[in-house]
């Protein structure tokens, strides 16, 4: 029902293809776009910061430990694979 009144009113506006919309048209879909974009982003962010923390503290003792002892943290087998982190 939503997805045929928004052909209906894509029908009226005369909205075929994007060379076809009138500036006021493209203006408006450009400013909606970049509020769904910036809503989007309000929501995401902090949600999968949250889920990520776990992870980022994890990340940032490494680069802690491996900034006080890098040959020792070089010599962990893993992390000796990492071409940035142990270059030779």
């Amino acid at each position: 029902m939503i997805v045929e009144y928004f052909k209906e009113l894509a029908n009226r506006a005369n909205l075929g293809n994007w060379d076809s919309w009138n500036t006021q048209y493209r203006v408006l879909a450009v400013v909606l776009g970049l509020l769904a974009a910036y809503w989007a982003l309000r929501v995401m962010v902090p949600a999968v910061l949250r889920i990520l923390r776990p992870f980022l503290f994890i990340a940032l003792g490494l680069a802690a430990v491996w900034a006080l002892y890098p040959t020792a943290t070089c010599s962990i087998e893993f992390l000796s694979k990492l071409p940035f982190l142990c270059a030779r």
